[in-house]
């Protein structure tokens, strides 16, 4: 487990049969080392989530290096170092407690090292933010998006 950070070592101890994303933070801009975007894609895609590419100048990328990030049900997908960063509209208390039962150690709201539920740490209100440590989560929490998700007729 040496080189995870605390949320991926808690993801990959208490979830050991799932897959935690790899560190990209800071191995160079797309141009020095172009599988950061590739690896992010691939990472999207096999969560059914939609990649918007775009141009960000040097002074204004982040931790990782990409041009690329994920779009799915009104949810943004940003990757960082070890984890995916999604922001959004927010899950119902109830919808997301019921998510966080299972996937909580791996789907942390507001990226809490803790892994408090829903409930306790919203105090009842939507949860909007969450960090995202494994594949397998990743795609959970795409498919409770559709669930949630009711669009505009």
């Amino acid at each position: 487990m040496g080189g995870l950070n605390p949320s991926n070592a808690i993801a990959q101890t208490m979830n050991p049969e799932c897959h935690v994303f790899k560190n990209l933070a800071r191995h160079g801009g797309p141009e020095e080392n172009p599988d950061v975007d590739e690896t992010i894609k691939k990472e999207l895609q096999e969560a059914g989530i939609d990649i918007l590419s775009f141009k960000v100048p040097e002074s204004m990328r982040g931790e990782v290096p990409l041009t690329i990030w994920g779009e799915s049900h009104k949810w943004i997908f940003k990757r960082a170092w070890y984890y995916y960063v999604a922001e959004g509209p927010g899950i119902p208390p109830d919808v997301a407690e019921e998510f966080h039962k299972e996937w909580g150690t791996q789907c942390r709201v507001d990226g809490h090292c803790g892994c408090p539920s829903p409930l306790e740490w919203n105090e009842g209100f939507a949860t909007d933010h969450y960090h995202i440590d494994t594949q397998e989560s990743m795609t959970a929490f795409v498919k409770l998006l559709a669930k949630v998700h009711k669009p505009k007729t």
